[in-house]
């Protein structure tokens, strides 16, 4: 018996969730030589024993349910052993699910397979970083930063460079990811906090001025603000900042908390509604956007992301908005009651009156068929 079916055999395969009890070290071992000199260009394909667990793990990935995907490459891995890019990708699909410890296994085999891709495991940086091996990351970097570099690996240096003490070099790093993304919200607020913290107070005020320019809702920029104003002598502007730097942290306590279940469990709807609530309550635009457009790609059938994104956009006044969520639940609402609700209001709302009483007609006859099915 294979160790996958005794472990679907004791976790019980209805439990979508029962490969997070599993472990990477049990992968099993390729024949001596079978991946030597793999190159993705030219590659071939998995056996056919393994290409149906292929399709699983990119369906699953595609829809952002990432346990669905996990268990899907260690069926992979179990039909062609240390498959490359099984190896990779369930080091990915690990490391989004915050599982860093795993991820670092899987990252570390595939390079023990393919050691000329160390480019392709940047995430293997991240999650050093994540664990506390700000050295190991520091080096991860530099070597990933030989094979090309982003602004998203010399960032991830600046902060290693920044815990291990080298404050100069960090700096550096910092000011280079600026000039390969000078929309890099992160790197500006970090650059303002090291100014911030060698007294340099005006430039520090500079850069933080555009890092909130970015990212207005980012609850560490408000945080050095308010001390910056103190600093400043501007005692009030500084409370009425620390108090934006509450409120904000607080939104973003609780959208990481949602985020994690929605890990787990893509498609819980009241989760997804209450971070789309969460980010429109707070104002913030992008957030909501991105909120909504998760909810859709795991759901693309649902009317619920619809219903939510034209709540959201009448709250925010983003009417053009709106307009165009309204033609698009139009369009797919169906036999839905709560869709045909959702577009009577709203055309309440924009007195399209004529629409109005087309959608009201049809919530009606919904609604009584569907009290009519429940009470026979």
């Amino acid at each position: 018996m294979s160790w996958v079916l005794a472990a679907v055999l004791v976790f019980g395969a209805e439990d979508p969730l029962a490969v997070l009890a599993w472990s990477p070290v049990d992968w099993p071992v390729a024949a001596e030589g079978r991946w030597e000199g793999w190159d993705p260009q030219g590659a071939e394909p998995p056996r056919q024993a393994a290409r149906a667990a292929l399709g699983r793990a990119l369906a699953a990935v595609a829809q952002r349910d990432y346990p669905a995907a996990l268990g899907a490459w260690f069926a992979l891995l179990e039909a062609e052993p240390e498959y490359p890019p099984a190896l990779y990708q369930a080091g990915v699909v690990y490391f989004r699910l915050r599982r860093y410890s795993d991820a670092a296994i899987a990252f570390e085999r595939y390079l023990r397979i393919a050691p000329g891709r160390v480019g392709d495991t940047r995430a293997l940086g991240h999650c050093h970083y994540s664990l506390g091996r700000y050295a190991e990351a520091a080096d991860h970097y530099e070597r990933v930063l030989a094979e090309g570099e982003t602004a998203g690996v010399q960032f991830g240096l600046a902060l290693a460079r920044l815990r291990l003490g080298e404050e100069q070099a960090a700096r550096l790093s910092l000011e280079r990811v600026i000039e390969l993304d000078g929309a890099h919200a992160e790197a500006f607020t970090w650059l303002a906090q090291l100014h911030f913290d060698a007294g340099r107070l005006e430039e520090a005020r500079a850069v933080l001025g555009e890092a909130q320019a970015l990212d207005a809702f980012a609850p560490r920029p408000w945080f050095l603000r308010a001390r910056l104003l103190v600093e400043f002598g501007e005692e009030v502007d500084g409370e009425a900042a620390h108090r934006r730097f509450q409120e904000l942290e607080r939104v973003a306590q609780e959208a990481r908390t949602l985020e994690g279940k929605l890990l787990h469990r893509p498609r819980l709807a009241s989760v997804h509604l209450r971070l789309v609530e969460l980010h429109v309550r707070a104002g913030d635009l992008v957030r909501v956007r991105g909120a909504l457009d998760r909810w859709r790609s795991v759901e693309p059938e649902s009317v619920g992301p619809w219903v939510a994104a034209l709540g959201a956009w009448e709250v925010l006044m983003r009417f053009g908005d709106a307009r165009r969520t309204a033609e698009g639940l139009a369009r797919i609402a169906g036999e839905s009651a709560e869709a045909w609700g959702a577009l009577a209001r709203h055309y309440a709302r924009t007195k399209e009156r004529v629409l109005q009483v087309e959608a009201e007609g049809r919530w009606r006859r919904l609604r009584a068929s569907q009290q009519d099915g429940s009470e026979s």
